[in-house]
């Protein structure tokens, strides 16, 4: 069950959800671990995020591990998005080694990360 943290920032588990607002940009910053246990609160508020129709950025710059749910979402989210979407990358090896053996590394579209945390 999620809980509330400080401003804009969600527990599940052992991976926060943050939602920086950024003018016309929605970013959902996600730290920890994103698997199995956390997946539907990830994607509920992904299509939050997508009801509203801006661009969104999906920041993985303090994500830890990801397991082949996570992937999922991801890959989801890109198919659903196209252009739309933006993902700031992990430098965490772990996270990287699983996007390059899917070949995510190359097919997302990757972004800078978020300057304002």
């Amino acid at each position: 069950m999620p809980f509330l943290g400080k401003e804009g920032e969600t527990q599940v588990g052992i991976l926060k959800l943050r939602v920086i607002e950024e003018g016309s940009m929605s970013t959902l910053a996600l730290a920890g671990e994103l698997d199995l246990a956390n997946a539907d609160s990830v994607s509920a508020e992904l299509e939050r995020l997508e009801a509203l129709g801006a661009p969104l950025r999906i920041d993985l710059s303090e994500l830890e591990f990801i397991d082949s749910t996570g992937i999922a979402i991801l890959v989801a989210a890109h198919n659903r998005l196209g252009n739309s979407l933006q993902v700031v990358p992990s430098p965490a090896p772990e996270v990287r080694r699983v996007l390059a053996i899917t070949g995510l590394d190359a097919k997302l579209p990757f972004a800078p990360p978020v300057e304002s945390r």
